[in-house]
């Protein structure tokens, strides 16, 4: 299966002709410091939820959404993933690719039209109103329960669009053929799906026949081949018998009458043997009733058993013919012995096909096969043969769950049988809440995760709004042939005097809202968490909650950009029943006390509680409003996003001990590299007091050298060397050179020769100051560590060296002797130099 993607289908979803909109922006009134304070009276009683507080501030309009769902106000204008076309079941019976299962039309649009008109001006009129297409169907199948043909479907939409354009001549007559073509494109036995209040199901039994049809073809082939397999056995078998040579068999066989030709007498000295052992009665017995239940099986027309207490209406379940309805009070309870009974039907043929093949491979021991099918049922089945049981899938409601029916839904869960159960969520509710309880007063019961402490059942919470990741989680549970729990959230709204919104968008926005997060807890993957627990398809998971980028006008006109997350509050704001928790804060309100929802949930107690709450909401005129929120209702936000949180940690993606393992890493690598740090600098100190005691040593052994050879009668000879200049040419230098020319063509002494120092830099007490590099940057340059090493010697002064060995805090540059013997001021800069050549 491809993996769900784990952007935000909010910040995807398209607008089709979306024209610039304005900015939105807070209305700009007067402010009074004494109104205020009467304002914030009120606000705070009633962010307290006192009795009536409510009464004197104003109530939201009808028109009111949060300002991160405004553009997506006009549902006819709004892009999503449906329809989808659903394609039909391969012969190979696996998936390796959603596509191969479903893709939304859009993407199936582009992708075919581009498929047979790749280049730009071909097929223009039909890549122009691809969109056209798409939104007609959208709009069709809206009102429509279940699938219908793709064919037929988009036949009707190009006629639509015809008619729509009402071309002429040639246009007309292209734009027919390319029609036709994408038509023609479709593969058979397509299916176009909208969302509606069953899409749900409609998957499922899609997915269902994905994986069932194929296998149940490849199961009759293997019962037709089991038939004959036994056949040919009972052929030999008879062959070795007497009633295949008896007298009148081998008449009939001779084909001869009369008085001339005896058959008994021919019988008699014919050979009887046929040089094997005649078959034992019993394993003849068996094979013959082995045969007898394969040649009578008949397979189950019926692919899917939907069990519920009358919740699914209208007639798209009786005319589907793979599914069949079954009404019961309690749907868990009903479950289970549906199964079973299915099972013990099953058992037979299944039990049936293992012993044929023994048989025809000759290695059935009665010993140890007939005990054994003698206990045969649904535990023993194979995975191929548990998914060829029909499907026993229990619609249940999360109130009944939460409440009476929780006893048999906890041992359905604990039972292993691979029963569906899927359970339609309402994201923003509590199911243990009673019918007229507040859904805020108790802290929310998570069947999820009710659902994940019965440790080997699969477990899925996902939403047909997102259909890669529903299909995704339906193949898991099928694969794993275990007990499953899925629990849904369709977005649909009960009807009231809100406007009506897409349920495809207030799904989306349960899911933003940290209402209804994904997950898929599926124990085949491996025992715990860490192995099981698949996390993805939900927006910023590391986040608590999904963080947009919002721009506004405030009430100064001035432009602020915000980061605005997508709270649970948000989505509350969309349910008719839950807008009481909310008042519009009069714009005149001017405190410090009102703080941003996302803010207030990251406060302490202490400060939280001088603090009123609010979010931004956009009324249909593009007014930017302030809406406070009841103190009920944020603790209703913490709750969610401690669930939230919990998930995070199950999941591994915020797990405060791997937290706690990171930080207690980093620290031990901080403290080595210290420790190690301060070792190098203890042996780096020790080296270089070791190389000083050493030139010091050197030196005095040098100076007592010079005293102890010191020729007090000759005349005194600078030790310092700054160069070597060529002595001037005399007159008659074409005659052979004298003796005192030959002296100075002799080398100097070795002693003037080691008298002679390079500049140089003690790099690892440089302290980083950056003095020397302001003096020359290309005689003094820096290592990897911004430490100052020496440069190219030749592209400064020595006058620089000396300045720079002045200036350095660490003392640690040594300008050595020039290399430039004609450099004005070399005297005084010797003697300058001199400390620092020590």
């Amino acid at each position: 299966m491809t993996n769900p993607s784990t952007t935000s289908e909010l910040g995807r979803a398209q607008l089709s002709g979306e024209p610039p909109g304005t900015m939105l922006a807070l209305p700009v009134v007067v402010k009074d410091a004494a109104v205020t304070r009467e304002q914030m009276f009120r606000l705070r009683h009633f962010h307290l939820g006192a009795p009536g507080a409510g009464d004197r501030l104003d109530i939201l309009g009808d028109d009111f959404l949060p300002a991160l769902l405004d553009p997506f106000r006009d549902v006819s204008r709004l892009r999503y993933q449906y329809p989808l076309v659903l394609f039909a079941a391969p012969s190979k019976g696996e998936c390796s690719d959603l596509e191969e299962l479903a893709q939304p039309l859009s993407a199936w649009l582009e992708q075919a039209i581009t498929g047979f008109a790749p280049e730009p001006g071909a097929a223009r009129v039909l890549k122009d109103h691809r969109a056209w297409i798409e939104h007609h169907l959208r709009t069709l199948l809206n009102g429509r329960e279940g699938p219908m043909v793709a064919a037929a479907a988009l036949e009707g939409a190009g006629r639509a669009l015809q008619e729509h354009l009402g071309l002429k001549g040639a246009e007309h007559q292209q734009l027919g053929q390319d029609l036709g073509t994408l038509v023609s494109a479709l593969p058979d036995g397509a299916l176009m799906l909208g969302y509606g209040r069953y899409v749900a199901l409609h998957l499922l039994v899609h997915v269902i026949r994905w994986w069932v049809v194929p296998r149940r073809e490849r199961f009759e082939k293997e019962v037709q081949k089991c038939i004959r397999g036994l056949d040919e056995l009972l052929e030999v078998e008879h062959g070795k018998s007497d009633e295949a040579i008896e007298p009148r068999m081998a008449r009939d066989s001779v084909g001869l009458g009369g008085t001339r030709f005896d058959p008994l007498a021919l019988s008699t000295v014919m050979d009887h043997s046929r040089g094997a052992r005649v078959m034992a009665p019993e394993r003849r017995t068996r094979i013959e009733k082995t045969l007898r239940i394969l040649e009578s099986w008949q397979p189950d027309p019926i692919l899917i058993r939907f069990i519920h207490a009358e919740t699914i209406t209208g007639d798209w379940l009786s005319e589907n013919p793979v599914a069949a309805s079954v009404i019961d009070p309690e749907p868990c309870a009903r479950a289970t012995v549906l199964f079973d009974e299915q099972a013990r039907r099953l058992a037979e043929i299944f039990g049936a096909v293992r012993v044929a093949r023994l048989e025809i491979d000759r290695i059935y021991d009665p010993a140890l096969h007939d005990p054994w099918f003698a206990n045969f049922d649904w535990e023993g089945f194979s995975q191929e043969e548990l998914l060829l049981v029909p499907a026993v899938i229990a619609l249940e409601s999360a109130n009944k769950l939460a409440g009476p029916d929780l006893r048999a839904f906890s041992r359905l869960l604990s039972s292993g049988r691979p029963v569906q159960i899927l359970v339609g969520v309402q994201a923003y509710n509590d199911p243990g809440a009673g019918p007229d309880e507040s859904p805020f007063h108790h802290f929310r019961t998570e069947l999820g995760y009710l659902g994940m402490a019965h440790r080997q059942a699969v477990v899925a919470q996902s939403s047909p709004a997102r259909y890669e990741h529903l299909i995704c989680c339906f193949a898991a549970s099928f694969g794993a042939t275990r007990t499953s729990l899925h629990l849904m959230s369709s977005g649909l709204l009960p009807p009231g005097r809100l406007p009506t919104l897409s349920a495809w968008l207030v799904a989306g926005s349960a899911i933003e809202s940290r209402s209804h997060p994904f997950f898929l807890v599926n124990p085949e993957a491996g025992d715990g968490f860490a192995a099981s627990m698949d996390f993805r398809g939900n927006p910023q998971p590391k986040s608590d909650w999904p963080v947009h980028p919002f721009t506004y006008k405030d009430q100064n006109g001035s432009t602020v950009s915000v980061d605005l997350a997508y709270t649970f509050a948000d989505h509350a704001l969309l349910i008719e029943r839950l807008r009481e928790h909310f008042r519009v804060i009069p714009p005149s309100c001017d405190s410090d006390l009102l703080v941003p929802l996302q803010e207030y949930l990251t406060m302490d107690e202490d400060r939280a509680s001088h603090c009123v709450p609010y979010l931004l909401a956009v009324d249909a005129g593009g007014t930017l409003h302030r809406v406070a929120v009841t103190r009920e209702l944020a603790h209703a936000c913490l709750d969610r996003r401690s669930f939230w949180r919990t998930l995070q940690e199950t999941a591994g993606v915020r797990n405060r001990y791997v937290d706690q393992a990171v930080d207690r890493t980093r620290a031990e690598e901080r403290s080595a590299a210290a420790a190690a740090r301060e070792r190098l600098q203890a042996e780096h100190a020790e080296e270089v007091e070791q190389v000083r005691r050493s030139a010091a040593g050197e030196a005095m052994q040098r100076l007592a050298d010079v005293l102890l050879d010191l020729d007090l009668d000759a005349p005194a000879v600078k030790r310092h060397r700054v160069g070597r200049t060529e002595p001037p040419v005399p007159a008659g230098a074409d005659e052979a050179p004298s003796v005192a020319e030959e002296a100075a063509a002799e080398p100097l002494p070795e002693e003037e020769a080691e008298d002679y120092q390079d500049p140089w830099i003690d790099t690892a007490l440089c302290t980083s100051c950056n003095d020397c590099m302001k003096i020359n940057p290309l005689l003094f340059i820096y290592n990897e560590e911004k430490q100052a090493s020496l440069g190219d010697p030749r592209s400064g002064t020595y006058a620089q060296l000396v300045e720079a060995a002045e200036l350095c805090p660490a003392k640690c540059i040594h300008p050595g002797n020039p290399l430039n013997p004609d450099e004005p001021g070399l005297d005084e800069l010797l003697e300058r130099a001199a400390p620092f050549n020590r």
